[in-house]
């Protein structure tokens, strides 16, 4: 007797609901029946189990109408692992192929753009960056609907499809200053995982910006080279003051910090002084709190200041002399 499987999509009347034990008539018939189609089957020189190409085809359609493959599997009402045995292209058993030849295939979304084949540069930097912050690759594979190894085989091609690219930036965006023990991730894991990404040399999500992240070109910000920045000193005082000088990067991280604490300024207007967006700018914030917290300094905050509507009192003058 098979034991049945945590999670078992399984249901009653389904012949292999009897394989795993259960006694219900209909469940018992249900193999019965199976097992004289069978016979049936052999006799006359049809085999039970049929090639997994019509059925593979059929669920690459449902793929390119961008539909994760959990999704594909809720449809379908497959057992994840019968999923990707398909995908694999292993035989598979004709109530099987039935069952997938019969749900209509969505239309195409956008076929020419999603499916369509670009560098995986961009897609591997995020997928390192999110390794380096400590989200498991199970975790990760799970929220963009993949099945188990993707991301492994992934980081070893040279190109991924519009489709997954897109999929993996959105989640990025949404994971890449989230600690994964605060999103309830396991600490062990998330610890292994951390360490591993880091002997592999990847580098977190504070390496790169929005506008870097993509270009093929561009280097982490702990390997840039900096560029020719103005002569003379107090570069970044001329600068706030209004002087038109041109900063380097050791300049321009001081600048930005200094805006970021000590000025009421927006991140996205304190971007635009830096030519950067305004989500470049807050990550470059957080990246100089994580280094002065890494120093065991003391970490800068956003300072706000409250207008008074009275003129302080002697107390309060000598309180804050």
């Amino acid at each position: 007797m098979r034991q049945r499987p945590p999670g078992s999509r399984v249901r009653h009347g389904d012949p292999t609901c009897a394989d795993y034990g259960c006694r219900r008539e209909e469940c018992v018939e249900a193999r019965r029946f199976k097992q004289k189609r069978n016979k049936l089957l052999r006799q006359t020189g049809r085999p039970g189990m049929v090639p997994a190409e019509r059925a593979a085809a059929h669920i690459a359609r449902f793929r390119a109408a961008n539909l994760k493959d959990n999704e594909i599997i809720e449809r379908l009402g497959l057992a994840r692992n019968t999923f990707y045995r398909v995908m694999r292209g292993l035989p598979l058993t004709r109530e099987v192929e039935q069952r997938v030849l019969s749900v209509p295939a969505p239309r195409p979304a956008a076929h020419e753009v999603t499916l369509v084949d670009v560098s995986a540069v961009a897609t591997h930097r995020r997928l390192q960056a999110l390794l380096r912050q400590g989200w498991p690759p199970g975790t990760l594979e799970q929220r963009l609907g993949v099945h188990l190894g993707w991301i492994a085989r992934c980081l070893r091609r040279q190109a991924v499809t519009v489709a997954m690219r897109t999929r993996v930036a959105a989640l990025y965006d949404v994971l890449w200053d989230v600690r994964p023990e605060e999103a309830g991730a396991d600490g062990h894991r998330a610890r292994a995982t951390r360490e591993a990404a880091a002997q592999a040399g990847y580098h977190g999500p504070l390496a790169w910006d929005d506008d870097t992240i993509d270009d093929p070109l561009a280097v982490p910000q702990t390997d840039a080279e900096r560029p020719i920045a103005s002569e003379g000193g107090n570069l970044v005082d001329r600068w706030l003051m209004g002087e038109s000088v041109i900063l380097g990067p050791a300049e321009r991280r001081q600048a930005l910090a200094h805006l970021f604490e000590w000025s009421q300024l927006p991140p996205a207007e304190i971007g635009a002084r830096l030519d950067m967006t305004e989500a470049a700018a807050a990550r470059a914030w957080e990246r100089h709190k994580e280094k002065a917290r890494e120093a065991g300094g003391p970490v800068p905050w956003r300072r706000r200041w409250a207008l008074r509507n009275k003129e302080l009192t002697k107390n309060e003058m000598g309180a804050a002399a």
